[in-house]
């Protein structure tokens, strides 16, 4: 029966480690390449509407991901409470309602929810995004707080920004 040596058994345990290592880093790297080109598919507004509100919801998901926030979607089933992503990055903790819209715009009611929410849940920064725009007084109503406000325009320009 052979008997191993420390050193043969650290040796095997050192490779193995550095072998896992290898692999998160390749199965990382294959994983945001399928997710940047999955982004590259909605770089205009026009396909963007064409997504279902949930998808919509899981490619903002996707797209505060690869800026390196930690996001969780919303978890409840049925009415989310107007919260469709926690994210975490750095410390700043925030959430987002994402309002996918054909041409409406996102009215002041939906902003002043979420800054109550913004509240209530107690998270630094709270993100509205849509597909379409906001009214006036959405923009108006925004200043100086911790809100920030993507409409569809400014959504293409991310998503450029993010794949390249």
């Amino acid at each position: 029966m052979q008997i191993y040596t420390d050193i043969q058994i650290y040796s095997v345990a050192i490779l193995l480690f550095f072998g896992l290592g290898l692999f998160w880093v390749f199965l990382r790297f294959i994983l945001r390449s399928k997710t940047k080109r999955y982004l590259k598919r909605y770089r205009s507004l026009k396909r963007l509407k064409k997504l279902t509100w949930l998808e919509f919801e899981h490619l903002c998901l996707l797209l505060y991901k690869e800026q390196g926030w930690k996001v969780r979607g919303n978890e409840q089933k049925g009415a989310d409470g107007g919260v469709d992503l926690w994210m975490k990055k750095r410390g700043t903790t925030a959430i987002v309602q994402c309002k996918k819209y054909e041409d409406s715009k996102v009215t002041i009611k939906v902003i002043r929810e979420m800054y109550g929410l913004m509240y209530e849940y107690e998270v630094d920064k709270a993100i509205v995004i849509t597909t379409s725009s906001f009214t006036k007084e959405c923009e108006h109503f925004v200043q100086e707080k911790q809100m920030e406000l993507i409409d569809g325009k400014a959504l293409v320009d991310m998503i450029q920004k993010v794949v390249g």
